[in-house]
């Protein structure tokens, strides 16, 4: 009898003890789950920074080129100017103080042309996958239309335009969903308009190509 309680002691004591791995195999699994949750938060947070990091450095570039090409263009305004202004000078005294005045007080026969606009453009992928820059001011001044026409359209097309503010402020959003676990990436564009309160867009998407 001794030795039947023994053994039923020592089986006792060999399920409490399996009772105890399984209990802290369990919490071991649990501590595994949340952590990869949490590097996949994180993974997501960097890849929202890597493609604000990306859209900023490209945003700059074309900021860059048209404050060129804007250079550029008031140069040459500058010279047609001044020969315009050598010509006048051509004339008598009294015809040449004429001929200066009208030509500096004309009226320009061509719109004024649009330079500086930039902005960041989100297609139907969303982020991080379908995020690029354009130049409105480029596309204005190619299509011989304003600024605020190339807007629409593109809108109108289905794209969510932001500025280089708004769109900073998108992603410090993100992140701190990201990370709370409101969200995970990929986030697509109607979600996107729907976090930022803006009008859904239509389904309709053509590409947008800038040099």
């Amino acid at each position: 009898m001794e030795s039947m309680k023994s053994f039923h002691d020592h089986l006792e004591n060999l399920q409490s003890q399996a009772k105890k791995l399984t209990e802290s195999g369990l919490a071991l699994n649990s501590i595994f789950d949340q952590e990869e949750i949490r590097l996949k938060r994180e993974d997501e947070v960097s890849s929202l920074r890597a493609v604000y990091r990306a859209v900023v450095e490209q945003l700059q570039r074309l900021e860059r080129t048209e404050a060129s090409v804007e250079l550029g263009h008031s140069q040459g305004d500058l010279i047609l100017s001044l020969g315009g202004l050598a010509v006048a000078a051509m004339f008598s005294k009294s015809n040449r103080l004429s001929a200066m005045r009208d030509y500096l007080l004309r009226e320009p026969t061509d719109r004024q042309q649009p330079f500086g606009l930039v902005m960041v453009c989100i297609g139907p992928k969303g982020l991080p996958d379908d995020v690029r820059d354009v130049s409105i001011s480029q596309l204005a001044r190619e299509s011989n239309r304003l600024e605020s026409q190339i807007i629409n359209k593109l809108r109108g097309d289905g794209y969510l335009l932001f500025s280089q503010e708004a769109f900073s402020a998108l992603i410090d959003r993100l992140i701190g969903d990201v990370r709370e676990g409101r969200r995970s990436l990929p986030i697509s564009r109607d979600k996107l308009a729907e976090i930022m309160g803006l009008k859904k867009p239509k389904s309709r998407i053509k590409i947008v190509e800038v040099e």
